[in-house]
């Protein structure tokens, strides 16, 4: 089968691989779709990788062609995405799980793995998954579609943080318009409709795109500009939702957080962030309520996966949000204009691509 390798920093390459012995606790998956996530550029072009070679690529959808002896819930022919994280229970060669696992909060693993990371992933013709991790999709879905929904059920483990504010009418503001923060626009459109949604990016394509799905959208460009905005949005918003990273950007969600509001880190921070002390100052002043929020919940009764799922047989919204689309062979072309729009080196109209196999 072919892969896209990443053989060192910057280095992608096609490369040939010999299918190995499939595990009797394993299907085979031939990719149909793959989503880039914004986590895999920076692990391809930041230095961020756990090791060469390593195969990227953890959100998709495929069919089974080959179920080992010991998988039951799964027959060749399904159309599965897979939850890409690998908790202790399942690689562990000793009987001593983990307390997260035991409580069923598998996203929590003390020792886990993960496919696309850790362990190969999914930018690739086949790939041979854990069937506890797989989760069976709609043969009605398109396969673009489908290969969205790990990242939607993301955003649905975000909203389970805050849902019991869900019923009241809050003004929301969401910094970041890239892919994670157009999808919670778009849900809670859905599921909140009296919800002040606001955006804010530096990107006006994007924010554009979000146009219908919020109360408001912020342009942050220039310095002078970013210093009124900032005052402007000063302690407005019950609910603030960090999706970018940046690190500045999670000093600013605390700024824009009103008295006795709350704070959601969702993004992976992109580099070192320090408080200073007048910052420190304001959460305590202001009591805000700060949660990260990490992957989503899995095959527990708050199942992010299957509300995902059911959103996306319900709505289209999200098609919109494929903006790039290239086959296997010709990927890493489109990886590197990707990093190349992140880095400001030319225009950026990108918000989510997908390697297409079929």
């Amino acid at each position: 089968m072919i892969s896209l390798a990443l053989i060192r920093n910057k280095k992608f390459k096609i490369v040939n691989k010999s299918l190995k012995k499939l595990k009797s606790d394993h299907c085979r998956i031939n990719i149909l779709a793959s989503g880039i996530c914004a986590s895999d550029i920076p692990r391809a072009y930041d230095s961020m990788a756990y090791h060469y070679p390593l195969v990227l690529g953890h959100e998709f959808v495929g069919r089974i062609t080959e179920i080992g002896n010991r998988v039951t819930k799964f027959n060749r022919g399904d159309i599965v995405s897979a939850f890409p994280l690998v908790p202790c229970c399942l690689h562990k060669k000793t009987v001593n799980i983990c307390e997260n696992c035991n409580e069923e909060k598998f996203n929590l693993c003390n020792n886990y793995s993960y496919y696309g990371s850790r362990i190969d992933g999914s930018f690739a013709e086949f790939l041979d998954v854990n069937q506890w991790n797989l989760f069976k999709v709609s043969k009605n879905l398109p396969f673009e579609q489908s290969s969205l929904i790990e990242p939607l059920a993301v955003v649905f483990n975000i909203i389970s943080k805050f849902k019991n504010d869900l019923n009241n009418k809050k003004k929301v503001l969401i910094l970041g318009a890239g892919f994670l923060g157009q999808i919670l626009a778009r849900v809670l459109k859905k599921i909140a409709r009296h919800h002040q949604v606001h955006i804010l990016d530096r990107n006006r394509f994007k924010l554009n795109l979000g146009k219908k799905f919020s109360t408001a959208q912020y342009l942050s460009i220039k310095k002078k500009e970013n210093s009124y905005l900032k005052k402007e949005l000063n302690s407005k918003f019950d609910i603030v939702i960090e999706t970018t990273g940046n690190n500045e950007c999670f000093k600013d969600a605390i700024m824009f957080t009103k008295k006795d509001g709350k704070v959601f880190y969702s993004g992976n921070i992109n580099k070192s962030l320090v408080f200073k002390k007048n910052e420190v100052s304001d959460i305590l002043r202001k009591q805000i309520n700060i949660k990260g929020v990490w992957n989503s919940s899995f095959k527990c009764n708050n199942n992010n996966w299957k509300q995902a799922h059911s959103f996306l047989l319900k709505s289209k919204e999200l098609e919109e949000l494929i903006t790039h689309e290239i086959n296997l062979e010709n990927s890493a072309q489109l990886l590197d204009t990707i990093n190349e729009m992140k880095k400001g080196k030319r225009k950026n109209d990108y918000v989510k691509g997908i390697i297409k196999n079929y």
